[in-house]
């Protein structure tokens, strides 16, 4: 499978990052990130709903997996992960946005994730969030309007995260079984 890579930043791709240390080691921090269960960390922010689900929940650890994300107002987008380079980094895509909203104004969104150690049991985390654009229009309203709720969603998911690994109540690591 060969790897992909996110896009390169730049001015015509508005972007948030949030950061935050955390007080667990480096590589407890992404091994509970990387494959955290989305509707745990994600119960939406003001224009970006929240998600309810994925096609895979477990085994979201390499390069190349493909996974349906199903949001709470019915729409979907499909998730590859990029990279994945435990303990310290890892990235992915979400495309084909089934949101009219969404669809007509991002190609794709694109987030990292890079973790550093910090030692004495800390790390810091940094996760970026690049939006590529359907077209000029879209970038003004992106930066201007939805730029503000991703930062918002990411801080949350972020903070969820944090206070999961520190308080050791790791309940974004139970995925539901599915009955058939």
């Amino acid at each position: 499978m060969k790897t992909q890579r996110t896009t390169p930043a730049n001015s015509n791709y508005p972007q948030t990052t949030v950061t935050t240390i955390v007080e667990a080691p480096i590589g407890q921090a992404f091994n509970y990130i990387a494959p955290i269960y989305l509707p745990h960390i994600f119960p939406g922010a003001g224009l970006i709903p929240g998600i309810v689900n994925t096609s895979i929940n477990e085994g979201w650890n390499q390069a190349g997996l493909t996974r349906t994300v199903y949001f709470a107002d019915g729409s979907t987008s499909q998730e590859t992960m990029l990279t994945h380079n435990g303990p310290t980094s890892f990235s992915y895509k979400n495309d084909k946005f089934t949101s009219p909203v969404l669809g007509a104004l991002i190609a794709r969104l694109e987030g990292e994730w890079l973790f550093t150690d910090l030692g004495n049991g800390k790390t810091n985390i940094e996760w970026t969030y690049r939006t590529i654009p359907t077209n000029s229009f879209a970038r003004l309203f992106i930066r201007i309007v939805l730029i503000p709720f991703l930062k918002k969603m990411l801080q949350q998911a972020l903070d969820i995260s944090r206070n999961d690994l520190e308080t050791g109540n790791l309940i974004g690591a139970h995925f539901p079984v599915n009955k058939l």
